[in-house]
């Protein structure tokens, strides 16, 4: 079946089971990035499971997109980061002013994240009129995947979700800033690239699951963990030939471009 626009194909997985899978994994990844981190396993454990978030997110681009936003769908990608943000910085900063324990603020951004998405979700349905049905749902899981992504990477590198470690690690750092590039490529992208008349379910979650490593392996490395480089990027091999193979697979042809003349003849 197809809605208008980029192609859609039938489901694999229904998007609220990986959604879910996307967000509990995520949390368990925040956790272990800041508790494993006297052991040094910060980055390997946290930043493999919150590469799931990006996953997540890419499914639901998926999803939204297939109704027809044609550019849009590396906007409804950005967007996503920066509902995250907004989430993230505030689950972080919170606690702390109302003197809880810093420890809620991946349960708090995910709730500021729902309440955010779901916001800027009715904002896009009126007043600006855009007439898709899922609409709402999809700002919300955009905005829940996007923060998630941003909090889950950042303590990962940083190892504290303690407010004063994270703001001076994360934010005075740069680091939220390159998390903000890098998963909301990881969200964008993979929908992005398989989209048309034969996009595969399959075939777009692979590469999803290949830029949520990719992603895990460019924060391993500006932290600079060999462990969690040489894991993120034999993971992204493995699952990257297998996104080619299942491209060449699925092309009615496969053309190859001469070189391009040095000179004209």
């Amino acid at each position: 079946m197809a809605h208008g626009g980029g192609g859609h194909a039938t489901e694999l997985y229904p998007e609220n089971q990986i959604f879910t899978a996307g967000v509990v994994l995520s949390l368990i990844g925040i956790y272990a990035a800041h508790f494993l981190a006297d052991y040094g396993l910060s980055m390997l454990i946290g930043g493999l499971l919150v590469s799931s978030a990006c996953v997540a997110g890419a499914n639901t681009v998926r999803k939204v997109a297939a109704y027809g936003l044609g550019t849009g769908v590396p906007s409804i990608g950005m967007i996503s980061l920066g509902m995250g943000t907004l989430a993230a910085i505030a689950g972080v900063l919170i606690p702390k002013a109302l003197g809880v324990s810093y420890l809620v603020a991946p349960i708090l951004t995910l709730v500021i994240a729902l309440v955010v998405g779901f916001i800027v979700g009715k904002l896009t349905v009126k007043p600006v009129g855009m007439k898709i049905p899922i609409m709402v749902r999809s700002m919300t899981y955009l905005s829940v995947a996007g923060a998630l992504a941003l909090l889950g990477f950042t303590t990962a590198y940083v190892g504290s979700l303690e407010p004063a470690t994270f703001v001076d690690g994360a934010l005075n750092s740069g680091i939220m800033a390159l998390a903000f590039i890098v998963a909301g490529m990881a969200i964008l992208h993979p929908f992005n690239a398989c989209l048309g008349p034969n996009e595969s379910h399959k075939r777009t979650l692979t590469l999803a699951v290949a830029c949520g490593l990719l992603s895990w392996f460019i924060f391993s490395v500006v932290k600079l963990d060999i462990v969690s480089m040489v894991v993120s990027i034999i993971l992204w091999a493995i699952v990257y030939v297998k996104f080619v193979k299942m491209s060449f697979k699925d092309a009615c042809a496969v053309l190859y471009v001469p070189e391009i003349p040095k000179k004209e003849e």
